[in-house]
């Protein structure tokens, strides 16, 4: 399998995981307003679960964004050089999104693993799964880079294709 190809599955699970928990935080947003202003009382843990699948959203959209190039980049320095030199600052800011995604593992996953026994205050759910999000959306998002970088970055990557 082409490594291309696998980059591209990496970034369409990753997209329709994020959709699919934002649909589910949607969802949970209109019962909590429907709750809480026509029936008087809303979810207790509504928001709470709702915050903390926004930092899972986040974490996948990134990796998917990676893929796409539609992250957020300062174009100036770029633009600044040669066309021909241009791919230097992409490749730079890569490699430096990279290593900022190693010490978010680095760290994350020690921050997650001593959190495991305490729980969120209204759902009760482990904390271990939203300081997880961390570690692992920096995980798959230095694999995308990797994958990124061996097949080509952004604009041999970025299709039309969307959700």
């Amino acid at each position: 399998m082409p490594v291309k190809n696998l980059s591209k599955g990496l970034a369409l699970i990753c997209q329709w995981s994020a959709a699919a928990i934002f649909v589910f935080v949607c969802g949970l947003n209109f019962s909590q307003v429907f709750g809480r202003y026509l029936m008087g009382s809303s979810i207790p843990w509504g928001e709470e679960i709702m915050r903390y699948s926004m930092i899972w959203v986040m974490m996948l959209g990134g990796t998917a964004s990676i893929y796409y190039a539609e992250h957020m980049a300062v174009e100036n320095i770029g633009e600044l050089l040669a066309p021909h030199r241009r791919h230097l600052v992409l490749t730079a800011t890569y490699i430096i999104g990279g290593l900022f995604c190693v010490l978010l593992v680095y760290y994350g996953w020690p921050a997650a693993m001593s959190n495991m026994k305490q729980t969120a205050a209204a759902s009760g759910l482990s904390m271990f799964w939203v300081y997880f999000a961390i570690p692992m959306g920096a995980l798959l998002m230095l694999v995308q880079i990797v994958l990124c970088a061996i097949s080509g970055f952004a604009s041999a990557n970025a299709e039309p294709e969307r959700l």
